[in-house]
């Protein structure tokens, strides 16, 4: 097993960084207004937040349970890996990079013509209404526009972590077997 330290010390960042994405995407889920609109991205922002939390959890007690410290517990990194890579870059796409400060005419058609950012739309009489598209609610699209952003860049940060832990973890392995001691 890795110094404990070095463990312990990814594992919090990684658990860190996995709330910061449940409580991102639980904002924007709760800012979603018209709630039959709401994208199935920010569902599954939460369930990558608290799998990688689980994975944290996990990977503390891999300290204690000789099984995680093989195989196995590189095997449930680097899946929590690809789920938070798959996070990450689904936001990134659905983003479309739009330019969440600009004041340009196009960006903010486009903040309003985005599932992630307009707050759920609905249609009445041929005309479709969107919650954050009036004048009055034009620094809610910047705001939630910055919340996916963060949102999409703490999966990358955890993705990180996950890997240097992986990496540890296997390096750990290969010296373990190495010696003799399994």
């Amino acid at each position: 097993m890795p110094s404990p330290v070095v463990n312990f010390a990814l594992r919090g960042a990684q658990a860190l960084f996995s709330i910061v994405v449940i409580a991102l995407s639980v904002t924007l889920i709760k800012g979603q207004v018209y709630k039959k609109d709401q994208p199935a991205t920010f569902g599954f922002s939460v369930f990558v937040g608290a799998i990688s939390l689980l994975g944290a959890l996990l990977g503390i007690a891999a300290h204690w349970l000789d099984v995680l410290q093989s195989i196995i517990g590189v095997a449930i990194d680097v899946l929590i890996l690809i789920i938070n890579l798959a996070g990450g870059v689904l936001i990134a796409v659905k983003l479309k990079g739009i330019d969440c400060m600009s004041e340009d005419v196009l960006e903010r058609l486009k903040m309003k013509n985005n599932s992630l950012l307009n707050g759920g739309c609905y249609e009445e009489k041929n005309q479709v209404y969107c919650r954050n598209t009036v004048i009055l609610r034009g620094e809610v699209l910047n705001s939630r526009c910055k919340e996916n952003q963060a949102n999409s860049a703490f999966m990358f940060l955890t993705l990180i972590v996950l890997l240097a832990a992986a990496t540890v973890t296997f390096l750990n392995m290969k010296h373990t077997v190495k010696l003799g001691r399994r």
